[in-house]
């Protein structure tokens, strides 16, 4: 593929080396549009890295040289999905936490609960708003 996208999302190993490019790519802008771009699930470092061009490592450093991670990114998207599934739909704590990559309800809970301040089901009763 030569084109300068992919998926619409912007070919930033492509685009950097495109001679005179004075312009650095916003890596983490990027690593989160491929994050949201399926709502039913959040790929991994690997996939967000083929559909960049970029290997893991140059991804990973990219990222980290932005002041940010592949994680901590996985992290904001996790949360601001979570609040949304919680908020606006009725689907169980297990299912969300499936939807959001979750091997385990107990671990998203605990993560929900450090992002919020209190567990799912508080946050749903309280119509979609932290404690």
């Amino acid at each position: 593929m030569s084109g300068s996208k992919l998926s619409g999302s912007v070919s930033i190993g492509r685009r950097d080396r495109l001679p005179g490019n004075r312009i650095r790519a916003d890596v983490a802008g990027a690593v989160r549009d491929e994050l949201v771009r399926d709502p039913a699930a959040i790929p991994d470092l690997p996939q967000v890295a083929a559909a960049l061009f970029l290997s893991c490592r140059t991804l990973s450093r990219r990222l980290n040289a932005e002041g940010t991670s592949f994680r901590a990114l996985v992290d904001e998207v996790r949360r601001a999905r979570s609040e949304q599934l919680l908020g606006h739909t009725r689907l169980t704590t297990e299912q969300v936490a499936t939807r959001l990559g979750y091997a385990e309800s107990a671990s998203f809970i605990r993560a929900f609960r450090r992002w919020n301040g209190c567990p799912p089901q508080e946050f749903r009763s309280r119509g979609g708003h932290s404690a």
